[in-house]
């Protein structure tokens, strides 16, 4: 799909109205890159790792370790 769309001043930012047809979803994140003259938004991925607690990954490491130490 290739559509024309228009850049506005929105308070202190500029604003570009996406067609639904693209299928965004409002509070959706992007990451912008600026490229050979060229403006590239990505879809954001979460993290997976970002909901673990601070020590969740060692101690599982830590029991991997062991596994190996009894054998």
């Amino acid at each position: 799909m290739m559509t024309i769309v228009k850049a506005r001043k929105q308070g202190n930012s500029v604003a570009v109205t996406l067609p639904s047809e693209l299928g965004i979803t409002v509070g959706q994140e992007f990451l912008a890159i600026k490229k050979n003259n060229s403006l590239i938004f990505t879809p954001k991925l979460n993290n997976p790792f970002d909901k673990l607690k601070e020590n969740e990954l060692i101690d599982e490491q830590e029991v991997m370790v062991e596994d190996i130490i009894d054998d």
